[in-house]
């Protein structure tokens, strides 16, 4: 493992490598739940390649590919500046933001990282440190700054996703986001809007999960014990272990727009009392942290970090692109898989998140206005030999984004189904995929 601090230390490791005829692969925070980041040859870790100004013009900025989204956010609100949208989770690093086309919810603006890119200095597989600045050459490679965001949660009746009601709000909203729960027939609907920067306001959000550490134990030991009924062939314990699930699902709900107990605050001032609507920075607003240390009983953290509970709750993250205007086809698709098979979305349910049609090469949302679909299937604490509730259900609706609608996987939450040749072909058109590969084969000399 290899951990450069500036440039020149990537420009020697990658001389290092063709001098042993090996490969280099450059990775970040290591959020991604795929295969990317694995290599053969010698893993480079850029955390401690961080820098951080702002340029002449005032406009734009500089940062170093190890930079935390959440540290992005503070330095350029020094300086009156906020990035337009960014991903939900901060802790994620701007050079693996860029890489993966990390993205935030919104058809009006740049919605992804990558597409406000506007210069990058690489190094290329020769060894050479190269600035990519023409538009066409960083459509293979690949900042609009605003200031206070209004954020209103509410609850919509899920007709919207088939009417052309919630496209209608997608168009005209700044950012927007919904949380889908089939089995009650609604929609959280996440509307944020950009305010002048006199707007006063101090708010934070939690859209990355925390909890306290008693809720997680509680919610642990109840889904474990819902799976195991759920999965169980007997058929009063099967719909016992559902139901059970469904409950979680109803708390989840409302924690998105409502004060629930055992939850912190989707929106809050003070980390204790909700506020909704609510106003604050971008960068507290839009990419939300949590604390990966053990925090106790009554303690906050991520739902993934009460090891000292043996408390963690982790999932298996699934999100597609589709066409914007499969939308509707898609809700009936899912509505008829669950008249099939019971499934729950215990984690703020089946997420809609938008962006505008992307001409980077190898963006999921290349040529195509996109609906981003995401669920999240909670694991077993014995994932390996014990399967989750509803399992069927979810495997169903993945193999039905990436089939049926065409579905384009996201680089790093791609779930059950990987990056093979297959998918590939799935995710890029043609000629996109070639100019990519051509462009690289020849800046990069890697092929």
């Amino acid at each position: 493992m290899r951990y450069p601090k500036n440039p020149d230390e990537v420009v020697a490791i990658v001389n290092e490598a063709i001098s042993r005829g090996i490969t280099v692969k450059a990775f970040g925070a290591r959020h991604s739940q795929t295969d990317i980041i694995c290599t053969e040859g010698i893993p480079v870790d850029m955390l401690k390649l961080k820098f951080s100004r702002m340029n002449d013009d005032n406009v734009t900025a500089t940062f170093g590919a190890g930079v935390t989204l959440k540290d992005v956010g503070k330095f350029l609100l020094q300086h009156g500046r906020a990035l337009r949208t960014t991903p939900a989770y901060g802790h994620i690093t701007l050079g693996g933001a860029v890489g993966t086309g990390a993205h935030g919810s919104t058809l009006k603006y740049n919605s992804s990282i990558s597409a406000q890119v506007v210069q990058m200095t690489i190094v290329d597989g020769l060894g050479r440190k190269l600035v990519i600045s023409d538009a066409d050459d960083l459509k293979s490679f690949k900042i609009h700054l605003g200031l206070l965001v209004l954020a209103h949660n509410y609850i919509a009746p899920d007709k919207v996703l088939t009417n052309g009601v919630a496209l209608n709000w997608a168009r005209a909203s700044d950012q927007i986001m919904f949380c889908w729960f089939p089995s009650t027939k609604e929609v959280v609907v996440a509307n944020s809007t950009f305010l002048p920067v006199e707007t006063y306001g101090t708010a934070h959000s939690a859209i990355v999960p925390r909890t306290y550490g008693y809720s997680n134990l509680i919610l642990h030991k109840a889904k474990e014990i819902a799976y195991e009924l759920a999965t169980n062939e007997c058929t009063l314990a099967s719909s016992l272990g559902n139901k059970i699930v469904h409950a979680i699902e109803i708390l989840a709900k409302s924690s998105l727009f409502a004060q629930t107990p055992g939850f912190v605050p989707i929106y809050s001032e003070d980390g204790v009392l909700l506020q909704n609507p609510a106003i604050g920075f971008p960068n507290e607003m839009l990419s939300s942290v949590c604390s990966e240390e053990n925090s106790g009983l009554t303690g906050k953290a991520c739902v993934w970090a009460h090891g000292d509970l043996h408390a963690n709750l982790t999932a298996l993250d699934n999100e597609f692109a589709i066409p914007i205007d499969e939308i509707e086809n898609f809700v009936l698709t899912v509505k008829d898989i669950l008249s099939k098979t019971p499934t729950a979305f215990p984690v703020q349910g089946i997420i809609f998140r938008f962006s505008a049609q992307s001409d980077s090469y190898m963006s999921v949302s290349h040529g195509r206005d996109t609906v981003h679909i995401e669920f999240l299937v909670a694991k077993r604490s014995n994932s390996y030999e014990k399967a989750s509730g509803g399992l069927a259900g979810y495997q169903t609706i993945g193999q039905s984004l990436a089939r049926k609608f065409s579905g384009r996987s996201h680089w790093g939450k791609s779930g059950l189904i990987y990056h093979s040749s297959e998918m590939l072909d799935i995710k890029l058109n043609p000629i996109p995929r070639a100019k990519f590969v051509g462009n690289i084969g020849m800046m990069f000399n890697l092929l």
